[in-house]
């Protein structure tokens, strides 16, 4: 028994949208149009059975014509890299993509024999209908596939192009082949009108049965599985409208959302982006006044949380930094007043300090001759009457301090290491 723990496969148009990025191996590029790659994964408790492993693989392997030697590797770090590409197929779409245009992904299933047939005629199809950006991807040791193509549903003839395309995989898919529509994910929106095509009637008008015993007023996620609209793909489409050219690529995949200070304060990475895809969506069919609210409720939630510390593109496999368009509306909003306040304490530094200083210590001595009922009174009141210029004040506020800048640092014989949380 030949043991194998993962078999993925990415076509030449997914290794495209990913070897120009620093980190890959610059031998990608060299690959013929019609290649496709396997990542192989083996695993084993002891160095001499993985050993056996990987030689029972290769041996399996050398009937086939192969493009560059085959290579196992034990490096941490190298097979590191190599998932690396396989995870950020779907994101990178997003760097080639025309702007205004949505990624639409989705996973079908095919019997393991028929596999590499069903792959080739999925290509044609793509081909077929001008998507040459479509890149196939997935988990080939389980006839699981994810295939990707940007669209424009601005445009009727694009739609239409979509719509026989769509219709041409599920017969391919689902009755040509008889494999699954959906692999290992949800139906969805847009494979949800053809369920009948793949189950059949009986098995669909049972589903119905079935749906409406425990929703029967259609409550529940409707129209996402169970839908007899046949034209349901096509409607309340997403589009993602260009809103500045530092996020257009976005395609929203979340995987900045982890890394971003302000993800359970206000918003992430993705959900600013969304917003601004949405006030411009909103002012570019006119809706203004509905556009405005929208940006009086980003102020605090989208541009003045955000840290603009671009952790956001550290993590994201497109580089999108969040930070930079928080910067680039920060700016917009300056006044020439505000500007000529910002040029004067940079340039004057030292001397806002000791103005800083002076304020914490006049609070301070105000506080103690007030109390801290009468305080916060007294200055909610100023807040308020100077249109909220003056800052909160509170009991946790720091009293003024001097710094002595000129000390000698001392150095002892004792050492404190910091380790990473």
């Amino acid at each position: 028994e030949i043991i194998v723990d993962a078999v993925e496969l990415m076509d030449r148009a997914a290794l495209r949208s990913i070897e120009n990025d620093p980190v890959m191996p610059e031998f990608i590029k060299d690959f013929d149009e019609d290649v496709t790659a396997l990542l192989i994964e083996t695993r084993a408790l002891s160095d001499e059975k993985l050993n056996i492993q990987i030689e029972q693989i290769e041996d399996l392997l050398k009937e086939f014509e192969v493009k560059r030697k085959i290579y196992f590797t034990k490096d941490v770090e190298e097979y590191t890299l190599y998932w690396k590409i396989r995870k950020g197929l779907f994101p990178a779409v997003g760097a080639v993509r025309v702007t205004g245009t949505t990624v639409i992904i989705e996973d079908v299933a095919y019997p393991i024999e028929c596999l590499a047939e069903a792959t080739l005629e999925l290509q044609g199809l793509f081909k077929k209908y001008g998507y040459s950006e479509a890149l196939i991807f997935g988990h080939a040791l389980e006839g699981n596939f994810h295939f990707v193509f940007t669209q424009d549903f601005s445009d009727k003839k694009e739609v239409k192009r979509y719509d026989d395309l769509m219709n041409e995989v599920v017969n391919s898919v689902a009755v040509k082949y008889q494999g699954s529509l959906k692999a290992e994910h949800g139906t969805g929106r847009n494979m949800a009108a053809f369920i009948e095509v793949e189950w059949g009637n009986d098995a669909y008008v049972m589903m119905k049965k079935i749906k409406n015993l425990f929703d029967p007023k259609g409550l529940l996620n409707p129209g996402v599985i169970i839908n007899d609209d046949k034209e349901a793909h096509l409607k309340n489409l997403k589009t993602l409208p260009a809103t500045n050219e530092i996020v257009d690529k976005c395609i929203e995949c979340g995987f900045c959302e982890p890394t971003c200070p302000s993800n359970e304060l206000t918003l992430t990475p993705r959900q600013r982006i969304v917003i601004n895809r949405e006030i411009s969506r909103l002012e570019s069919i006119g809706e203004h006044k509905e556009a405005k609210e929208y940006k009086d409720l980003y102020q605090y939630d989208g541009i003045e949380t955000c840290a603009t510390c671009s952790l956001c593109s550290s993590a994201c496999p497109v580089k999108i930094d969040t930070g930079s368009l928080t910067k680039h509306l920060r700016a917009e909003q300056l006044t020439p007043a505000s500007k000529s306040v910002a040029n004067f304490v940079a340039n004057n530094f030292s001397a806002t300090l000791k103005g800083v200083r002076f304020g914490l210590h006049s609070a301070n001595f105000i506080h103690k001759v007030l109390g801290t009922p009468s305080m916060e009174t007294f200055t909610k009141t100023m807040r308020n009457l100077s249109g909220n210029r003056l800052p909160k004040w509170s009991i946790t506020m720091p009293k003024g301090t001097n710094i002595d800048l000129n000390f000698e640092q001392q150095v002892k014989d004792k050492k404190v290491v910091y380790f990473a949380s």
